[in-house]
């Protein structure tokens, strides 16, 4: 009975273990082999599975001998779902695999770093790798850049090129395994509308105060840009308005129309009505604009609306 007990045992290590295709599990041998193989039932030719045992037991028994003295590690090796516990004197995952004569298949993939250091209770999991394309279309965002502008106020930022996102359909080869993504590349991508980036220009300009200083034209008309984009009006109004207070005053904050009385860079008839801003309205370029931009506001909505009116009737 012993001679053919140790027959049988030692022909099942010779043997390869055959399992069904459709099942993926940790076959143990005698002596506490994992093997991770399957076979056809009906057929002979092995079918891959996510990893591989080479069988030497007696190779392994005589490498655990020589660690005797090391500290053996409890830890679970998972494969397609099987788990098996096994013990271990190796630092790192990827140490404790070779040992146990595991190696993993191409279209396989350790989901444990190879490199993580072995502790007790540590699961190795290693999973068979699906692949799959996948569609998407994703937002393509844009950049802004800022542009020194000597012709404006230091400090102010005008927003001259409104920033839009673009958008693209691009396709991926998505690898996974145990049901989660693990990567993908891009295989096509195609621009569905394009990306506009944002450009900001920043004053440079020093003005001095406006209050103790009458400003020049130039100045005042650096200003008048600045609190232009603080009320929200893009460079289009700047423009109108450049325009329309070129016609009135040439941007000169002491300019008198003899004739009707106007005053001032937005000529305000009569000039006293710029009181209601500040006092110092007569030398105060700041005063006269946010006047001037205020009854632009209220009586024609916009600057370009108060230059269409100019056009039409001669004043506004």
């Amino acid at each position: 009975m012993e001679t053919r007990r140790a027959r049988r045992e030692q022909h099942a290590r010779r043997t390869p273990l055959r399992l069904p295709a459709q099942i993926a599990v940790i076959a143990v041998l005698l002596g506490g082999t994992a093997a991770y193989a399957g076979s056809d039932l009906a057929s002979d030719t092995p079918v891959a599975l996510a990893a591989t045992v080479v069988d030497d037991l007696d190779g392994r028994d005589r490498e655990v001998a020589s660690r005797g003295s090391a500290r053996a590690t409890a830890i679970t090796i998972v494969v397609d779902g099987a788990e098996r516990s096994v013990t271990t004197t190796h630092p790192t995952v990827g140490a404790a695999l070779h040992a146990e004569g595991i190696t993993v298949a191409d279209d396989a993939v350790v989901l444990t770093d190879l490199d993580m250091p072995v502790t007790d209770g540590l699961r190795i999991e290693i999973a068979a790798v699906t692949e799959r394309t996948k569609t998407v279309t994703e937002k393509v965002e844009h950049g802004s850049s800022e542009v020194d502008d000597a012709n404006l106020v230091k400090g102010t930022r005008i927003v001259e090129t409104r920033g839009v996102d673009g958008e693209s359909t691009t396709t991926y080869l998505v690898r996974s395994a145990n049901g989660t993504e693990i990567e993908r590349t891009a295989l096509t991508s195609v621009v569905v509308a394009e990306m506009r980036d944002e450009v900001v220009r920043v004053g440079t300009m020093s003005v001095p105060d406006s209050s103790a200083k009458v400003l020049s034209p130039n100045q005042a008309r650096a200003l008048a840009k600045s609190l232009v984009a603080e009320r929200g009006w893009d460079a289009s109004q700047f423009t109108c308005l450049d325009r329309l207070w070129t016609r009135e005053s040439n941007w000169r904050v002491t300019a008198h129309n003899k004739g009707s009385g106007a005053y001032g860079i937005p000529q305000s008839l009569p000039g006293t009505k710029m009181a209601s801003v500040a006092s110092d309205w007569r030398t105060n370029a700041r005063t006269q604009i946010i006047w001037g931009l205020g009854y632009i506001k209220n009586r024609y909505g916009t600057p370009c609306g108060a230059l269409d009116h100019s056009h039409a009737r001669g004043w506004y």
